[in-house]
């Protein structure tokens, strides 16, 4: 199934199923028409801080029609059938609660956890087993397979803030999908210009702005009135450093 990381790997990334926590509503509006999970994986889970309960929410998008070794493929469902490395204390619900996801189906997952301890600091590579069911040219398939793109990262809070201080960086956007507005925070160590350019998935650039900040957190304000529905990447510089991260704008 490795061969096949671009039939299924975008489109289950991280489904769990355990018992006793509250359940997530997907949200269809923000994945349609684009199978795969939002946050990506290159945008990651957010971090869990030493005395602070966690808590994030995943939506995905499972695509139906897909290719699997260059054969045109139809996916009929995926089954999550283990998962190991979360942190102790975490734990995991997928909305439908039997981690069977049909093809062309939109779940999400609620990931929790109680306030980790000092001694929880470090990262926790996850790894998700799952059966996956499906035909190839019209022939059944059932594939065995496993996804290990996301970690679960628990830090302390006060060597965080201190590095941030120091360093530059750049928030995941919020809301994420929007409408209209959105807005991000730039840490930056000094006074320095800051650009945002807006590009679509190939790398058309849509949409360029630079301003002054001063040195520490800045709160940028988007406007996306000009966009069209869809996934774009937004890339903030500060001339030396540069963060690349996605949001997807969606009107109903």
């Amino acid at each position: 199934m490795k061969q096949a990381s671009v039939l299924f790997t975008l489109a289950i990334c991280l489904i769990f199923s355990f018992k006793g926590i509250a359940q997530c509503i997907p949200d269809t509006s923000i994945t349609r028409n684009i199978p795969g999970i939002y946050p990506d994986s290159a945008t990651g889970l957010p971090h869990a801080f030493v005395g602070v309960p966690y808590s994030t929410v995943l939506q995905v998008k499972v695509p139906r029609d897909t290719v699997y070794q260059g054969l045109p493929a139809v996916i009929d469902s995926i089954k999550v059938t283990g998962v190991s490395g979360i942190p102790s204390g975490f734990s995991y619900q997928c909305n439908p609660n039997s981690c069977v996801f049909p093809g062309g189906s939109d779940a999400c997952v609620l990931i929790q956890g109680n306030a980790p301890t000092v001694g929880q600091v470090g990262i926790y590579p996850i790894v998700v087993d799952m059966t996956i069911y499906g035909r190839v040219l019209g022939f059944p398939q059932t594939i065995q397979d496993s996804n290990d793109n996301y970690r679960i990262v628990i830090e302390n809070p006060t060597s965080v803030a201190a590095q941030q201080a120091l360093t530059f960086g750049v928030k995941q956007n919020a809301p994420n999908p929007f409408s209209r507005f959105t807005s991000f925070t730039v840490t930056s160590p000094s006074n320095a210009n800051i650009t945002l350019k807006v590009t679509d998935l190939i790398g058309n650039v849509i949409h360029t702005s630079t301003r002054s900040v001063s040195k520490g957190n800045y709160n940028w304000t988007f406007d996306a009135a000009e966009l069209e529905n869809g996934v774009y990447l937004y890339i903030v510089s500060d001339g030396r450093n540069s963060v690349t991260r996605r949001f997807v704008v969606s009107r109903r």
